[in-house]
């Protein structure tokens, strides 16, 4: 197995496109016909060669280390289904989008709607994210329906927008409407701003604290070290059902004490 590691020449001044650059697919081709690969910039196709200096080494796994400042770089990942990815700094929109399985971890900032529709796999990101992480397509009422994100740092608006199944940890603060029409999944956010959940049906937000939640959500009483989805939380916390808004909801915000 191989490591392809691409070294970003100098920031491109318009977007790069790398859709379909992804491990097991670049695992059996050649060091030439990696160069020659087409990718997108701005309204043409150039080869890959052209940005990135290739190199190959042996490796554990297959997997796509990408080096240098990636954040005019987007679709990281889109669609990967095997293998690992590596991206040594920030990273632009859609990384991780309609990714199955693998693993990506990013060792900077990720820009808006990384993680988008998710299946399956872990995506780790060190730093922040922007909007509608692990949200559902512009259009699309089907969000993220598997595998687990973890962000050390914060993340913007609309997160887990039509959230349906799946893991996302946000260690730092959440902005406005995390777990908007949430259908299903887990929700484990540190901070959150205003309209947590709003719209939500079903599925579980656990939160340390929150600034304010919706009336739609009614108080159920307190839960000592509730076990949810599986995953023991330690401590007492508040539960909530909503969002009452929607008929027939049956959400949960867990909501530390």
């Amino acid at each position: 197995m191989r490591e392809l590691r691409l070294k970003l020449k100098e920031k491109p001044d318009i977007c790069l496109e790398v859709e379909g650059i992804l491990p097991m697919k670049m695992a059996e081709m050649e060091k030439g016909e990696i160069e020659n690969v087409l990718i997108q910039y701005g309204n043409r196709k150039v080869k890959l060669s052209e940005f990135f200096d290739i190199y190959l080494e042996k490796s554990e796994v297959p997997r796509i280390v990408f080096e240098g400042d990636m954040s005019k770089v987007k679709r990281i990942g889109w669609g990967l289904d095997g293998g690992e990815i590596i991206v040594e700094g920030d990273a632009g929109m859609y990384v991780g989008a309609f990714m199955s399985d693998g693993r990506i971890v990013v060792k900077g900032n990720v820009g808006h709607f990384s993680a988008l529709n998710m299946r399956g796999g872990e995506m780790i990101v060190e730093g922040n994210a922007g909007d509608y992480l692990c949200a559902s397509y512009r259009g699309e009422w089907r969000g993220m329906s598997g595998g687990t994100v973890v962000v050390k740092g914060n993340v913007g608006k609309e997160l887990g927008s039509y959230m349906r199944g799946g893991k996302v940890v946000v260690e730092g603060f959440a902005d406005d409407f995390a777990g908007v029409n949430m259908r299903g999944g887990l929700l484990i956010i540190n901070k959150a701003k205003s309209r947590l959940g709003a719209g939500m049906t079903s599925g579980y937000i656990v939160v340390n604290e929150v600034e304010e939640l919706l009336p739609g959500f009614f108080e159920e009483g307190e839960e000592e070290n509730p076990e949810i989805e599986g995953e023991r939380f330690e401590g007492r916390y508040k539960v909530f059902s909503g969002d009452h808004a929607e008929r027939k909801a049956k959400g949960r915000i867990y909501l530390k004490i």
